[in-house]
């Protein structure tokens, strides 16, 4: 059977450590945290990488270091090198069109104009892969500049749980698959909804 390859998405460097932007990477290093997996430069893969035990399952966790918009490089020659099937890649990313605190985990679904999906989809030649979507939300910003700032200090106070929420859905996705944690992950956060009706 093929090894699962969990990809966070994010920017290299200090700058953009703590983005939003960044929170794929942030979920998936807390990922390996808890399993006691410490990630490396792995260079023919232009990625930060580790392997471990998820579940009961074999899985690689992957950090391009490309920049956000040349995701798909890494995660390309990851894929090749390490044999990994379509169907057992997940990308977890940020979302500004999804509430804060709330989650879309699909496969074979748009990138929504997201420059790392778009490029994974690009290097792949498919979109048939999972996707993690972590949302953000988006205030009356240009988007570039709301993905590139810092959360603001009531979102960091949320921060561990969502953290936590994602590691569980995908540790769920490994166990049950897609379909079941999809239904655990894409629920509407019930103030959400309220906001939404009363507008």
């Amino acid at each position: 059977m093929s090894p699962y390859l969990i990809v966070g998405l994010g920017n290299p460097g200090l700058l953009y450590e703590n983005t939003r932007h960044n929170v794929g990477f942030k979920i998936v290093k807390s990922l390996a945290k808890k399993y006691g997996l410490k990630f490396k430069d792995e260079k023919k893969f232009k990625a930060k990488v580790t392997k471990g035990n998820i579940s009961g399952f074999e899985v690689y966790l992957l950090m391009p270091q490309t920049y956000m918009n040349e995701s798909g490089v890494a995660v390309k020659k990851a894929k090749d090198y390490l044999k990994i099937d379509i169907k057992n890649i997940l990308i977890v990313v940020d979302d500004a069109d999804i509430n804060f605190e709330e989650f879309r985990l699909k496969e074979d679904s748009s990138a929504a104009g997201h420059r790392g999906l778009l490029s994974i989809e690009t290097h792949l030649n498919t979109k048939n892969y999972a996707r993690l979507r972590v949302g953000i939300g988006r205030e009356k910003k240009a988007l570039k500049t709301y993905v590139l700032d810092r959360f603001t200090k009531t979102e960091k106070e949320k921060l561990k749980e969502i953290i936590e929420k994602a590691i569980s859905f995908i540790e769920l996705y490994l166990e049950k698959g897609i379909k079941i944690a999809a239904n655990k992950a894409n629920v509407r956060l019930k103030k959400n909804v309220e906001e939404k009706n009363d507008t």
